[in-house]
């Protein structure tokens, strides 16, 4: 309710207008402009040759009429106003300081963010939607679910699941004399913990997500489904020509079908973690390092571990999000990190944690977990 309520309303990003700020430069060319007209000196930009009082003059008409639009909520007008301004204007984006200032690449993230926000606006003229308020900031319901699974909500879906299962095994220690004679096999009993632990956090996964997408619908309209989302396809030139599209109902099916693996990934995890160490609190640490691994250990040059590509890795597709869209491969330079490879290598680490469990848990059985 926090991230509906408070958080994602009030985000500001490099589109957020500020009509105050639009307000006072206004009033300040226009003292200029007749400052110029008194001394009849139309000034020139030495560079280009430009006069400024016309490129002034240019710049106020064109701001006065984005105000006017913002304003007088006609966010059709505003958006083309706004869409006008930015078209083959990159400067606007990668000669901004302040954006992406503390990236190793701001160049590129800049250039990056400026294709994706034109691919942006080009679907929302070219399929006639309405435009709205929340259409052009992306806080409609299913634009905010699609930028939840973007950033880092995979990684908070993971560590409540995570959180739900670090103690799966250890709070039944309290009630050994009552579970210990239970007639179930003693990896049986594992399974069914780890099923009702999965089915549980599903459920709640589904229930967040639903309510988020319902309250932000409530407030900014819930958006539609056939909503272009940037991707991005190749690496080569950094230019409109490495970019395609995908409607957000794919973005979000494709994301989906990750996160169940992910979330089984760690519960059993946390199973075999949690028969070896038998303390919740160390098994919720070692879970949480792993699932932040990529953020604590790695850096966006690092593309091989161990002199093994990176794409063969399961850390680097907990952000499952980032793969369905391309962004992983962006930001590590690669083109070797898709979601085919992902349900491959999660898949692959599933069944090696399996063995792993099953070996533990012959080793480890009922009668030594409960005595030890």
């Amino acid at each position: 309710m926090s991230y509906c309520l408070i958080l994602l309303p009030n985000e500001e990003t490099k589109e957020t207008y500020y009509p105050e700020e639009v307000r006072d430069y206004l009033i300040t060319l226009e003292v200029e402009q007749k400052f110029r007209e008194e001394k009849g000196n139309t000034g020139i930009v030495l560079r280009s040759g430009e006069f400024v009082y016309a490129n002034n003059a240019y710049y106020y008409m064109l701001n006065n009429a984005m105000l006017n639009a913002y304003e007088e909520m006609d966010y059709t007008r505003f958006l083309y106003l706004r869409n006008y301004t930015l078209l083959g204007n990159v400067w606007e984006y990668t000669a901004d300081p302040n954006l992406f200032s503390l990236s190793p690449f701001p160049g590129k993230d800049r250039a990056h963010l400026y294709q994706q926000t034109m691919m942006r606006y080009e679907d929302y003229f070219k399929n006639n939607y309405p435009i709205t308020y929340g259409l052009i900031y992306e806080k409609t319901g299913l634009q905010a679910l699609q930028k939840f699974l973007q950033t880092n909500g995979i990684l908070f879906i993971l560590f409540c699941a995570i959180y739900f299962s670090s103690d799966i095994l250890s709070r039944d220690r309290k009630y050994r004399t009552v579970l210990q004679g239970m007639p179930l096999s003693w990896y049986r009993q594992l399974n069914l913990k780890s099923l009702s632990t999965f089915l549980y956090s599903l459920l709640i996964v589904a229930a967040v997500l639903v309510a988020g997408v319902v309250v932000m619908g409530l407030q900014f309209g819930f958006g539609y489904f056939d909503l272009e989302v940037p991707i991005m396809i190749a690496q080569q030139l950094f230019t409109a020509k490495d970019y395609d599209v995908i409607s957000i109902a794919t973005f979000v099916a494709k994301t989906l079908i990750g996160v169940p693996l992910l979330i089984f990934l760690f519960i059993r995890l946390n199973v075999v973690l949690g028969l070896i160490v038998k303390n919740e609190w160390v098994v919720l640490l070692i879970s949480t390092l792993i699932l932040f691994s990529d953020r604590l250990f790695a850096t966006r040059t690092t593309r091989e571990l161990f002199g093994v590509d990176i794409s063969f890795f399961p850390h680097i597709y907990f952000d499952f999000g980032k793969i369905v869209d391309g962004e992983k491969n962006f930001l590590l330079n690669v083109e070797t990190i898709t979601f085919t490879k992902g349900l491959v290598v999660l898949l692959a680490t599933i069944a090696v944690i399996e063995i792993l469990l099953f070996i533990c848990s012959k080793a480890i059985n009922k009668r030594r977990f409960y005595q030890t």
